[in-house]
């Protein structure tokens, strides 16, 4: 297997696309919000003549009143990879999400969803970072120390854990082994070309009508709470309420996308990647032969 990570607006999604081309490969995508059907220009789905080129899973598959969890993307990606498997082809996994990153290669003990009421209570306590912190602090020290506190849903679900009894901030989805053999790249480039790029990405979907899209989610009768979180959708609930002007959107988008890049470069440490990849400023493309090359090597054992 092939799995590319990295931070948002890096390339690996362009990467896995052109490995997929001269590997004969199929790309399994761990992104939460690539799944919905309705978020295509927010989560920044593959386009239609991408995926008439090469075979993509686990992209456009929920309706917006569906939600995602982490367990059951994991069935979900287990068997599209052993298809591929079977197929003779070659599974390329590829995301910036973690978790669904290490869900798609593991076998993780995925616990069960809490009660409504339990999440309710930890989404409620979340609203307020330092009152949930404080909250987290009492009932497990460890996690606390682990959780990222200006990150709400992070909050929330280590609040969760805590009041399960589960120990530990749920460090072993990184211990997991693998499920089976994999080469796992990071794909990464400059911070000032990822914020440059960011800002393009922001500017491109917002002129393919990312407002218009989102605003429409927002109204969907039964709007489930995971898609509810893709990036825009609170900013878009703040313009609709009043409490943000329109022009201050596009900057927004891009604090919250280059908050998410510092984030997933923090779990490059954890991933322990087999090849960090350094784009540079050229097109994402051109690195595909040189993982390819990596690719082959690793599969005929070649040191």
């Amino acid at each position: 297997m092939l799995a590319l990570f990295g931070p948002t607006a890096s390339g690996k999604s362009a990467v896995a696309h052109a490995l997929a081309l001269a590997l004969g490969g199929e790309v399994i995508v761990a992104d939460p919000f690539q799944r919905y059907r309705g978020l295509e220009i927010a989560a920044d789905s593959p386009r239609h003549a991408q995926r008439r080129e090469v075979p993509y899973h686990l992209v456009g598959d929920l309706a917006l009143t569906d939600d995602s969890t982490a367990g059951e993307y994991a069935s979900g990606a287990h068997e599209a990879i052993d298809g591929v498997l079977a197929r003779g082809r070659v599974p390329i996994v590829a995301g910036g999400t973690g978790l669904y990153l290490r869900a798609a290669l593991c076998d993780l003990d995925m616990r069960p969803a809490p009660a409504p009421e339990v999440r309710a209570w930890a989404e409620g306590l979340a609203a307020d970072p330092a009152v949930a912190l404080a909250e987290l602090e009492d009932r497990d020290p460890s996690a606390a120390a682990f959780v990222d506190p200006s990150n709400p849903r992070r909050l929330a679900r280590a609040l969760e854990r805590a009041a399960a009894g589960d120990p530990g901030p749920g460090m072993d989805i990184w211990a997991a082994p693998y499920r089976r053999p994999v080469l796992l790249v990071f794909t990464d480039r400059p911070r000032d070309v990822i914020t440059r790029l960011i800002a393009e990405r922001v500017r491109r979907e917002l002129d393919e009508g990312l407002q218009a899209e989102l605003v429409a989610a927002l109204t969907t009768e039964g709007l489930a709470r995971g898609p509810g979180q893709v990036i825009g959708m609170s900013e878009v609930r703040a313009i609709g309420a009043g409490e943000m002007p329109p022009e201050a959107l596009e900057e927004a988008l891009c604090v919250r996308t280059r908050r998410l890049a510092r984030m997933q470069r923090t779990w490059m440490r954890r991933m322990q990647p087999d090849h960090v990849i350094d784009l540079g400023d050229a097109p994402a493309g051109d690195a595909a032969p040189e993982i390819a090359a990596l690719w082959r090597r690793q599969r005929d054992g070649v040191v």
